[in-house]
């Protein structure tokens, strides 16, 4: 039954969530993908190699520069986040829709859980295939060893899905103690653009996006993951459990409606 009310909850909330015009939205992210300057794809001489190791190289490039694209879209997915996270918890809490779900007999735990699945599922899903149409359509020439090598494919949506946690990770959490729609959606995304100008200006790669080259650097060396580098993959996606975390126990046991 909980089961039940937990799935029942997590569509009704990704449906209305897609009421926004997610064509339109992958579109712009993909132009805006296809407009940034092109890092160049071949970096070295092709003399030595074979067509087979050349084509392995080309590919691996392609989607290593696809999944250093995946940080380029950090603004315009903290965006999305901060927009779909007010209004699955600020708004909600703020306009008293959030005591109609907690009427029905289902637990706090699995109305967090199911907002915040959504939430996150939209922002991956919008990120992801975005970078799959880059890797796909924009650098065709390898397409076929792309689908054959599902590593490197992997490789492009594990970034993305680190990015896509964090992000969800801070704006619901500044949505759920704000407890107002408009404190959050400009707070969010403040916050989130503040740690980026911290993490340029200052020079803090722990802080991202500088924090996501961490990650794409550890999936694609080429001379495999190393365990010296694997703290600084580390950092971002213990700071987006321990963010999770605190909103729940706040959202299931400390979190009072008037």
């Amino acid at each position: 039954m909980t089961k039940n009310r937990f799935l029942m909850n997590l569509t009704w909330e990704l449906k209305n969530l897609f009421r926004f015009p997610f064509p339109e939205i992958l579109l712009a992210l993909f132009t805006y993908m296809v407009f940034r300057p092109n890092p160049g794809l071949f970096t070295s001489s092709f003399e030595s190699l074979s067509w087979p190791g050349a084509t392995s190289y080309l590919t691996f490039n392609s989607a290593y520069h696809t999944a250093f694209y995946s940080v380029s879209a950090y603004l315009p997915m903290a965006i999305l986040a901060s927009i779909f996270a007010t209004l699955v918890f600020a708004y909600e809490i703020e306009n008293g829709l959030l005591k109609v779900h907690f009427s029905h007999p289902t637990s706090r735990r699995a109305i967090f859980s199911s907002k915040f699945l959504s939430c996150f599922l939209i922002v991956f899903v919008t990120l992801s295939c975005s970078l799959l149409f880059f890797v796909f359509l924009y650098i065709p020439e390898n397409n076929l060893y792309l689908i054959i090598n599902s590593r490197l494919t992997l490789s492009i949506l594990l970034p993305a899905a680190l990015e896509s946690f964090f992000i969800v990770s801070l704006t619901v959490s500044f949505s759920i103690f704000s407890r107002r729609a408009s404190i959050s959606l400009v707070g969010s995304f403040a916050t989130v653009y503040i740690i980026q100008l911290l993490s340029q200006t200052e020079n803090l790669t722990f802080l991202p996006p500088a924090a996501f080259y961490w990650h794409v650097e550890f999936l694609f060396s080429h001379t495999g993951p190393k365990l010296s580098a694997l703290p600084n993959f580390l950092v971002l996606p213990i700071v987006s459990t321990l963010l999770t975390i605190i909103s729940y126990i706040y959202f299931s046991r400390r979190l009072e409606l008037s």
